[in-house]
């Protein structure tokens, strides 16, 4: 019954991907539901469970990223869904999820600000502009880094929690 929570959990991280991605907006309940999952998993584990590491891994991550939103660097909703995530993963995937997110951050950054892969960024986003299920005020670009706490996420979920278990 356990490995349900995990992939409820994985469900909210693409979830909150897709609004960041068409909306550049995660919405706080998503980061909530994550936090309410944790808590509901750590009450019956499947695995031990060292929640003082897990909480401090996600409070380090909070801070590093509180300072990043302070300086106007990185979005709120970003600063709750990895710390959400961070909260999940611990000391165990901690590393594996920083650095799948920050890949795949660095390449969602090359998509949307070179110009080449711009054109082909605007190409493809051309069905979705006109049925008005994104919008793109022609602003300067910005980063939907929820698609890439996603990628990491899914990536350190599936590893310490669902690895193995089919």
């Amino acid at each position: 019954m356990a490995p349900i929570y995990p992939i409820l959990a994985i469900i909210m991280l693409w979830l909150a991907a897709y609004t960041d991605l068409t909306r550049r907006l995660i919405r706080n309940w998503v980061s909530l539901t994550l936090l309410l999952l944790f808590i509901l998993y750590a009450v019956f584990p499947v695995q031990p469970l060292h929640i003082r590491d897990h909480m401090l891994w996600a409070g380090g991550l909070f801070v590093l990223l509180l300072t990043g939103f302070i300086f106007g660097k990185v979005g709120g909703g970003d600063v709750k869904l990895a710390t959400a995530v961070m909260l999940w993963v611990g000391p165990k995937a901690g590393p594996e999820f920083l650095i799948i997110t920050a890949l795949c951050g660095g390449l969602l950054a090359l998509f949307i600000i070179m110009p080449t892969l711009r054109l082909m960024r605007e190409w493809a986003l051309t069905p979705f502009l006109k049925h008005g299920m994104i919008t793109d005020e022609g602003a300067a670009p910005t980063v939907p880094y929820g698609v890439a706490i996603a990628a990491g996420g899914t990536v350190a979920l599936y590893s310490t929690y669902l690895k193995g278990m089919g």
